[in-house]
């Protein structure tokens, strides 16, 4: 249909007339008759990004539109006549709609289409497919229209309501914006109405638009069959073969209101570094929890989110996105309500994590609407690991560490409950500083240079070669020398032993002597792996040894938090309980002088060969409480092989 002028005086109004009575249509033989409203329904909601209702958005934040279709035919007073006079009561048999073809007009000043969501800007609901017929489809050409939106239904039979698809918009300037002015569905075969412009194709220039608004026009006549005709472009229903609605007085329509308000006071996010899950009062806490500054380089740890909403909100949902450096961390796994029922009350809905690049993007939300008014409330924890590779290098003396890149809450914002009006609106939220650790190298990963990311049999080797040698100031046997006693010695062995089968691959709890890896003041650094769902950590030590009045050694701690059973490190090992007889005590006249002769390997090997049976048993402990066998052999399946090479001097 061509005009030489603007089309817009002429086309039909598509404002609805929501109480009227259906007209007839006849298609393939049948009729549809009696109707007391329409046969079926489209309607629109505005949402967040986890599918919460929201009446306000922030300006520059993101938000859902979702289309719903009804099957109305099943409600009291419609029903069907069949050909012939025979009635067909609906809602005593399956039914559902078949197909839906529509398009979406918006206000271009307020709302922006994202075409990135999903497949060309549209993500289909459960058991919805696009028609396969309509090439090209959605048509967003034009600022403001989202056209040739056609969608299937493959359930032949449901109750209720279902969510055909979904589109992400972006808010843009301030304002409200109601259903005439903002989103008004209408069906496929309207089109936009454009200017003439008689150097464009066709004669048809630029759309028409008022206040913002794409203006449409509906087809008549012979520019309705030929656009309608063999063509997937209408609204058709389940059952007595498939009804095809071609009259707005056949569909309900509602659209929504939303109002873009500008950047206000930001829901409050907090970050909380820590090795062991924090345990709530349900669901929030009363003080945030202290970050944990030091790690060792195999670490694992939580990032945990805080948020806080303005006064008289409570947070509803919240979507965040951390940045970091994917040379020193990686992502692990987003943790929610699922996970940790007993201390999270926020489920993940969405994860979106670009490893290359080093963001992870992670949404929550939650059933509650008392949370985070007064307290803050413990939204979720992101969990990353460290994957900095450090070597044991005592060449100046001290074991030193290596500072970590940043850690930085870059974006946030949150579906905030108003606990008077009863609405949610989408605002930002507060970005936190970056954050970085003191990175410690793993002690007992030393053969070769310690690059491996494992404590296996080779680091094994390597500390049999040192074994019963004194430090004196020789960085290479420093290394073994693992509680600073000044002489490789059972102590050492036994944390070795210990720690055998540790990687970097798997969480997994290590022992340190207590001072690892400088002084910490006496408190203890946090492990590698870690409790959930509230399980408390266990608090254990092993034997204290007596050492040198010059290095004094205090009892061994262990860098620990892993899902651990009770009973696992829970006493000392045998051989840490004799361990005295092989250290220094301070009783000097039985002291080796830092002068004399280091012992030859030969006595390394008859002080091991005196200790075989209490080595095998401490192997066979060790085995017992390693909590990944298939990270690789434990110590006790190796004993023998070692055992062995112990006898052979020439192996050593």
């Amino acid at each position: 249909m061509k005009k030489a002028n603007s089309r817009s005086a002429q086309r039909n109004s598509v404002r609805r007339q929501w109480n009227h009575v259906a007209r007839l249509e006849q298609l393939e033989g049948r009729e549809m008759l009696n109707a007391t409203n329409e046969l079926l329904s489209l309607r629109l909601a505005a949402t967040d990004l986890h599918g919460n209702a929201i009446t306000q958005i922030t300006q520059g934040e993101s938000f859902l539109i979702k289309a719903y279709i009804d099957d109305r035919r099943g409600e009291p007073g419609v029903v069907v006549e069949e050909e012939g006079g025979g009635l067909f009561v609906v809602d005593s048999d399956p039914f559902g709609f078949y197909t839906a073809a529509f398009n979406i007009t918006f206000d271009s000043a307020g709302f922006e289409f994202d075409p990135t969501y999903g497949v060309n800007g549209i993500k289909f609901g459960p058991n919805i497919n696009a028609i396969d017929t309509i090439p090209n489809a959605p048509q967003t050409e034009f600022d403001g229209y989202v056209g040739m939106i056609s969608v299937q239904n493959q359930t032949q039979g449901f109750t209720g309501e279902i969510e055909a698809l979904s589109m992400r918009m972006i808010a843009q300037a301030p304002g409200v914006y109601d259903v005439e002015e903002g989103f008004n569905p209408h069906f496929h075969f309207d089109v936009i109405d454009r200017q003439y412009d008689p150097n464009a194709p066709n004669g048809e220039g630029a759309p028409i638009y008022t206040n913002g608004v794409p203006q449409l026009e509906r087809l008549t006549g012979q520019d309705f069959n030929n656009a309608t005709i063999g063509q997937d472009e209408y609204f058709s229903l389940h059952r007595l073969g498939q009804y095809i609605l071609t009259d707005d007085e056949d569909v309900y329509f509602e659209g929504v209101d939303l109002e873009v308000i500008a950047a206000s006071t930001p829901a409050d996010y907090q970050l909380r570094y820590v090795t062991n899950p924090t345990l709530t009062s349900g669901g929030e806490v009363n003080t945030l929890p202290s970050n944990v500054d030091t790690i060792d380089e195999w670490n694992y740890f939580y990032v945990e989110v805080y948020a806080k909403a303005p006064a008289g909100s409570s947070v509803q949902a919240g979507v965040v996105e951390l940045s970091y450096n994917p040379d020193d961390f990686s992502f692990v796994k987003a943790f929610g309500r699922v996970e940790d029922p007993s201390s999270l009350r926020y489920s993940v809905t969405l994860t979106d994590v670009d490893a290359e690049n080093g963001t992870v993007r992670i949404g929550y939300s939650s059933l509650s609407t008392d949370l985070g008014d007064d307290r803050y409330a413990l939204i979720g924890r992101i969990q990353l690991r460290s994957e900095m590779e450090l070597t044991v290098d005592y060449t100046d003396g001290e074991l030193t560490y290596t500072e970590s890149s940043d850690i930085s809450l870059t974006e946030s914002n949150a579906t905030v409950y108003d606990q008077t009006t009863f609405e949610s609106s989408v605002i930002v939220g507060s970005t936190t500083p970056g954050y970085h650790f003191e990175v410690w190298p793993v002690i007992y990963d030393v053969a070769n240079a310690g690059e491996d990311r494992r404590v296996g049999l080779s680091d094994f080797g390597s500390f049999v070669e040192q074994f019963g040698k004194f430090v004196n100031g020789n960085p290479l046997i420093r290394k073994f020398d693992f509680n600073n006693s000044g002489k490789v010695d059972l102590a050492d062995y036994g944390l070795f032993v210990q720690n055998f089968g540790q990687s970097a691959s798997a969480q997994s709890s290590r022992v340190y002597p207590a001072g690892y890896p400088g002084d910490l003041g006496g408190v203890p650094l946090m492990g590698s792996s870690f409790l959930l769902e509230g399980e408390p950590v266990d608090t254990r030590s092993t034997q204290p040894t007596s050492t040198k009045a010059t290095t004094p050694e205090v009892a061994p701690k262990q860098f620990d938090s892993g899902p651990l059973s009770s009973e696992s490190f829970s006493t000392t090992l045998p051989l840490m309980a004799s361990a005295s007889s092989y250290v220094s005590t301070n009783d000097t006249s039985d002291e080796t002088p830092a002068n004399d002769p280091e012992e030859s390997t030969d006595a390394a090997i008859a002080s091991f060969d005196e200790q075989a049976d209490l080595i095998v048993l401490t192997a066979s402990q060790s085995e017992e409480t390693e909590e990944d066998s298939t990270e690789g052999p434990t110590f006790a399946d190796h004993a023998d092989e070692v055992l062995a090479l112990w006898k052979e001097d020439e192996q050593l």
